[in-house]
């Protein structure tokens, strides 16, 4: 996506990937400084681990509490979480949904998680439920994210109480899986989905396979739903930007991730 981005623009840039081991990691923060690089994506799992190493850290990924962006500004260190902008941009071009005033449902409590309940509330979110299989996860999110946002509504749930998610999922405005059900041979989520509102969108970070087991059950009832490609294309494209200070060519981006236009 990146390469294909720099190639289509003229830039003398390329985007490669490296392993780090998590003990090196101090060591890796450094080689951006010390090789000049102009940034890097960091992915799990040292999104939280980089963050000691940086000179600075954008409001939105200190919310979230990970980076996943960093710019180097001559040789200072600013990180980013693109995740947030990437998952709003990713609804309401997909779906048509804005989280204002909705009740959201989320599933997991990882650092995926993280961002879709920053993304959430920062765009006015009534509500925002959180399902884990394991629940004391679950409620500490939603303890952790309460004081931050006060006007919305906190509820956890553990993903096997099934009585206790259909209330939830019945006055949901979207689901959205942020964990790794359904990726590749993980079993995928068991979830009652014709309990959901007609309108309910559904929208699952998972993209491989592009059309997950939530997305194609999600249809199959009629409901709106898409996978995460969309998410994975517009993180991206914040990242290209906040990078080269160039505007991102979205078109041939979205071509390389065969993202439906």
């Amino acid at each position: 996506m990146h390469n294909a981005a720099f190639a289509h623009l003229g830039l003398d840039c390329v985007y490669l990937a490296f392993d780090v081991d998590p003990r090196n990691i101090a060591k890796a923060v450094s080689s951006i400084r010390n090789l000049g690089l102009c940034g890097v994506n960091v992915t799990i799992p040292h999104k939280q681990s980089v963050m000691a190493g940086l000179d600075e850290i954008a409001p939105e990924a200190s919310m979230v509490g990970a980076v996943n962006t960093i710019v180097n500004e001559t040789g200072r260190l600013k990180g980013y979480n693109t995740d947030v902008s990437g998952v709003l941009r990713a609804l309401y071009s997909e779906l048509e949904f804005v989280p204002q005033d909705k009740n959201i449902f989320i599933v997991g409590a990882g650092g995926a998680a993280r961002a879709v309940i920053v993304a959430m509330c920062t765009g006015g979110a009534r509500s925002v439920a959180i399902a884990n299989r394991t629940y004391s996860k679950a409620r500490e999110l939603s303890e952790e994210f309460l004081p931050r946002f006060g006007d919305v509504g906190f509820s956890a749930a553990p993903l096997e109480d099934a009585e206790r998610v259909a209330q939830l999922m019945e006055r949901a405005d979207i689901v959205i899986n942020c964990s790794s059900a359904g990726m590749g041979d993980i079993e995928p989520l068991c979830l009652p989905l014709d309990l959901l509102d007609e309108n309910c969108v559904v929208y699952d970070l998972v993209y491989k396979p592009t059309v997950t087991p939530l997305v194609r059950d999600s249809r199959v009832l009629g409901l709106k739903a898409e996978s995460g490609l969309g998410m994975l294309l517009y993180q991206g494209v914040d990242a290209f930007e906040i990078w080269t200070g160039e505007d991102a060519p979205v078109e041939v981006m979205r071509e390389i991730l065969s993202v439906p236009a």
